[in-house]
């Protein structure tokens, strides 16, 4: 092949120096006088230069070794650096990219020791080599115009990329502002998380409640117009039962605190009163829950209750009701709405804990599960998981006097 030289000259261009290159062959003739190479940079401890980031040649003309390193004595003419070019066999129009060359002089130590022996393969007196030239396509490129405009690539490279799974992210419990939080990969957890094997149970806001005697309260129209958004960010409950009613009627803000806690993702549960003196009583609260699930679009991941205690209406009265009717009357309840539900929520029974263990016939009372006792502990002598033990609660967003529930007992 045969070689041109090149003379470079410097001007500036935007922010740095840029070399206009003509292109001479061996007798002096020019051959191409639009050649641009960026200014060489000088590595100050070698005394050694190296080709800068951007050649543009034509479609004659590419760059030949030029990132190899070539000595250069102290006193060189600075104006003077030669570059050989060479032409090509082939030439489709192209441009040549480089190493940029503060990235070439950063990662010298790196490249010499990758290619280490190699060299010492080849000749151990030989100088370090520094990679070969790369060829991409222009769309790959930044290139700096002689306006100083930018021209960003849109094409980054997998190692230019920022590594997201490098990123510092939160995990596991922290401490915040007096509480404490859980977090998976910057996100707080909320509800029910087992953690090392135990149960850890975290508010709507994500606050970490404990393992054990976690809070809920349950609501209705007596509760008025309760301020949900205080009560997720404020309160240490975590969920609420809501009241669904009373035999056939709705409760008056059952729709309006339904529609709230499934916008704020707060969990829930639904209890029913009942009035029922009769089997056929028990039917309709049972197909009046089914429907009110199917209309609203109920889910109660806290479960579904039966509320039986003592009531005195008008015309009848609780007291009127036996043991064995009460068995007939619960298991009415719980087994219609779950055949209607496929068993997707626990049914049981709320009751006061004098109620259930004195009125109630002991297939009714297997179904208990929520007991109410004002009291400093619970002496229910029958299984159950949640414990009412106060009605004289007090709750950020709830205005007056509430009932609180122990659940993970």
């Amino acid at each position: 092949m045969k070689k041109h030289i090149l003379i470079a000259g410097s001007i500036l261009v935007g922010i740095g120096i840029m070399n206009v290159i003509p292109i001479k062959n061996n007798e002096g003739e020019i051959l191409k006088d639009d050649v641009i190479v960026s200014d060489v940079i000088e590595n100050k401890k070698e005394r050694s230069y190296y080709t800068s980031t951007v050649a543009k040649i034509d479609q004659d003309y590419t760059i030949k070794n030029t990132n190899s390193k070539e000595k250069v004595n102290n006193d060189i003419n600075e104006d003077e650096k030669e570059i050989i070019y060479e032409k090509k066999e082939e030439s489709p129009k192209q441009i040549v990219y480089e190493e940029n060359s503060n990235d070439v002089l950063e990662n010298l130590e790196n490249n010499e020791e990758i290619n280490k022996e190699e060299d010492n393969e080849n000749n151990e007196n030989n100088e370090t080599k520094i990679t070969s030239d790369i060829k991409v396509n222009e769309s790959d490129i930044s290139l700096v115009s002689s306006d100083s405009d930018v021209i960003e690539s849109d094409n980054i490279s997998a190692e230019e990329k920022p590594n997201l799974s490098t990123i510092n992210l939160k995990n596991g419990f922290i401490e915040e502002n007096g509480f404490t939080y859980y977090y998976e990969n910057d996100n707080k957890v909320t509800g029910i998380k087992n953690i090392d094997g135990i149960d850890n149970y975290f508010s709507p806001s994500g606050k970490h409640l404990g393992t054990s005697k976690i809070k809920v309260v349950d609501v209705s129209y007596y509760q008025k117009d309760i301020n949900w958004e205080k009560f997720k960010n404020e309160s240490d409950c975590y969920g609420v039962i809501l009241r669904l009613g009373f035999y056939q009627t709705l409760d008056k803000k059952f729709i309006q605190n339904l529609n709230e806690l499934k916008r704020l993702n707060i969990p829930y549960g639904i209890y029913l009163f009942s009035y029922s003196t009769t089997l056929s009583g028990a039917k309709k609260e049972a197909n009046f829950t089914n429907n009110m699930i199917s209309t609203y679009d109920i889910n109660p991941t806290l479960g579904i209750y039966y509320d039986i205690e003592s009531w005195n209406a008008k015309n009848s009265s609780s007291n009127e009701i036996s043991k064995d009717m009460y068995n007939k009357i619960v298991e009415e309840y719980i087994n219609t709405v779950n055949n209607y539900n496929g068993g997707k929520y626990k049914v049981k029974v709320y009751s006061g804990r004098w109620y259930a263990m004195n009125r109630l016939g002991e297939a009714a009372k297997n179904h208990v599960d929520w007991v109410a006792e004002y009291n400093s502990t619970c002496k229910y002598d029958g299984a159950y998981s949640m414990w009412q033990y106060t009605s004289k609660g007090s709750v950020p967003g709830i205005d007056g006097r509430v009932d609180i529930s122990y659940i993970a007992l």
